[in-house]
């Protein structure tokens, strides 16, 4: 059965970045931009998912995976955004329920919404609810970010 990776290939779907040591990570889409540093002697590698790994309904953009070791894997769900936060949050949820996206070797799951404004209030009830059902269905770690704010793996 392999790993994530390979199954992605297997399947015939090419990354945009492939596995590689690298130090960053960076996907950008509509002017925002996210930026994860990796810690070395970690592989990563970065798959378009909107119209490749998945092309009907509601899905993200970005596909990032970070090899820990052959059998334990980081998988970074990003959605590249404007204001919409609900509708990321959903395009999100929906991406982590895709099969191509599930495989046994993931053993830390992350989404991250990229968006230029999120609601004021710091403790946004839709964005905490939502934090908290990933947490409890797919033991993903939600957060927002602010296009070019670094995240670290």
């Amino acid at each position: 059965m392999g790993n994530i990776y390979s199954s992605l290939i297997d399947k015939g779907f090419k990354p945009e970045q492939n596995l590689s040591y690298r130090k960053t990570v960076s996907v950008s889409e509509k002017g925002k931009s996210y930026i994860l540093d990796v810690s070395d002697k970690k592989q990563s590698a970065q798959f378009q998912v909107d119209g490749c790994i998945i092309v009907g309904g509601k899905k993200c953009d970005k596909l990032i995976l970070v090899e820990f070791n052959s059998d334990s894997w980081a998988e970074i769900l990003a959605e590249l955004k404007g204001k919409d936060v609900a509708h990321a949050i959903d395009q999100l949820e929906c991406s982590l329920k895709d099969k191509n996206l599930q495989h046994k070797t993931i053993t830390e799951s992350r989404a991250r919404i990229i968006a230029t404004s999120f609601p004021a209030s710091k403790s946004d009830p839709m964005m905490e609810k939502a934090k908290k059902r990933f947490r409890q269905l797919y033991k993903c770690d939600l957060r927002g970010f602010k296009s070019m704010q670094k995240d670290h793996i």
